[in-house]
């Protein structure tokens, strides 16, 4: 058996990286289709929506960090971090399926809006408990440098796999137009069947990532510190991390990192079928791209975890990313990209979507390993192994990334005057060419700010392989 020191085994990617299936499909169900869901098909503002997202990210603020500070402290026979995966697995099944599910008895707003918020709650409350003991763990299986950025990028790999799967899958099975709904995206049915769907493969994803991990649960057992179950404990522990200054750059970058995602994936629908014309073929194809994007996203990933510096890589890809975020429509905004209708304009995309998802898988796997990094930071400044607590940010981003992306989206699309019910009749050359334009420039925006904030997260190779040999 391998040890701590040594590259993750095939085995331990295996096992570990399966754990990304449960957030891929959990993730791009929600960024994708749940405020196209809502306020499309259920009718709620688009606004309202993004209201009640953005008050459910405010218990995962608490929450992360609180399951992280339990797992640091559990001391079990499963170890510190299966007891919380394994009660995470049905709970998280049961609320995916019942948020694409409202009870046909609430007919007005107001009740539509709570129902969304509690469920919201509940729901990433239950991923809290599987996601952040999983992501402790990568710190724990390996002390090597580059293979942190393995494991992580792998679990970000196969999630995005998994998700544009699913994605695929939606407008393939569920959301084909027919002559009777020439939206395909407005088919209620079909969202409902496909959270039953997500739900099974979301349970059997966390169970085979959870038992193969077992395995390696000795080291997760260990705790340097006097573990506790108290108030005044968490809050030590939590403001003891959160006064590490790597952990508050990395922190501050990833989520609005995640943030600009959240937003691209929110309005990717509206911009596929609104702004480019696509039909559900022609989207299907980009799909396929995005999905050929995370394929090698996965399998270049050990170039990555190579990289002599993380944190000079992840600036670069980042400002690589906003670029070609924003390109195709600055491009169409100045005249110099093809006409919607054409078959150039296709391929031209599909080629964009393979490219940046690539950037977004090798960027969030270098920005997760970053955070995994700092648990050895703290350990040595603070004292504390909080490996959950640490790793906790990287949750709590993730949920960021798709509750702020959809509430900045929210807010957006009122600001540019989409229509609740779009139509010919509604659906003017001003209102999509806004809609174009004002993405490309919030997506600048966006990414720029995350590489402000990444510039002060201080924490490179030599440092790090300091800290190992002083725990030595």
């Amino acid at each position: 058996m391998n040890t701590k020191t040594d590259a993750p085994s095939a085995r331990m990617q295996l096992f570990y990286g399966a754990g990304g299936v449960a957030n891929g499909i959990l993730t791009n169900g929600l960024s994708f289709f749940l405020l196209i869901y809502y306020n499309l098909v259920i009718g709620l503002p688009a606004e309202t929506v993004g209201l009640a997202l953005s008050i459910a990210l405010i218990f995962d603020a608490v929450s992360d960090p609180l399951v992280g500070y339990l797992s640091d402290n559990t001391r079990s026979r499963a170890g510190k971090r299966h007891p919380f995966i394994y009660l995470a697995i049905i709970p998280i099944a049961l609320l995916y399926w019942f948020i694409w599910n409202p009870p046909e008895t609430l007919i007005t707003e107001t009740q539509q809006f709570w129902f969304l918020l509690i469920t919201a709650i509940l729901l990433r409350t239950a991923m809290t408990l599987f996601d952040v003991p999983h992501n402790a763990m990568v710190p724990e299986l390996t002390k090597d440098y580059g293979g942190r950025t393995t494991l992580s990028g792998l679990k970000v790999s196969i999630g995005w796999i998994a998700g544009q799967i699913m994605v695929i899958a939606m407008y393939v099975i569920w959301l084909v137009p027919t002559d009777t709904m020439p939206y395909g995206i407005l088919n209620q049915a079909g969202y409902q069947q496909a959270g039953f769907v997500g739900a099974v493969i979301i349970a059997l994803a966390i169970a085979f990532s959870a038992l193969g991990t077992r395995r390696w649960q000795d080291r997760m057992m260990d705790i340097s510190h006097d573990a506790t179950y108290s108030t005044s404990g968490f809050f030590r522990q939590s403001i003891a991390a959160f006064k590490l200054p790597a952990l508050r750059a990395i922190f501050i970058s990833s989520a609005i990192y995640a943030v600009g995602a959240g937003i691209g994936a929110a309005l990717w629908t509206y911009l596929t079928s609104f702004f480019w014309e696509l039909n559900n073929d022609q989207i299907s194809l980009i799909l396929v791209a995005n999905l050929i994007g995370a394929l090698i996203g996965g399998i270049t990933i050990g170039m990555i975890s190579r990289t002599g510096d993380k944190k000079a890589s992840a600036i670069f890809l980042s400002i690589l990313s906003a670029a070609i975020g924003a390109a195709p429509y600055l491009l169409r905004e100045i005249g110099f990209f093809p006409a919607n209708g054409t078959e150039l304009l296709i391929w031209l995309l599909f080629a964009h979507g393979i490219l940046q998802i690539i950037l977004i898988v090798w960027t969030t796997a270098l920005l997760t390993s970053m955070t995994a990094d700092v648990v050895e930071l703290g350990i040595s400044q603070n004292g504390f192994q909080n490996e959950g607590i640490i790793t906790s940010v990287i949750t709590f981003v993730l949920k960021a990334g798709s509750a702020g992306g959809l509430a900045a989206s929210g807010v957006f699309l009122a600001y540019v005057g989409f229509p609740e019910s779009p139509d010919q009749s509604n659906l003017t050359a001003e209102v999509t060419r806004a809609l174009g334009w004002n993405y490309a420039c919030l997506t600048l925006v966006v990414y720029m700010a995350s590489v402000i904030a990444l510039m002060f997260y201080r924490l490179d190779k030599a440092q790090f392989d300091e800290l190992l040999a002083l725990q030595k």
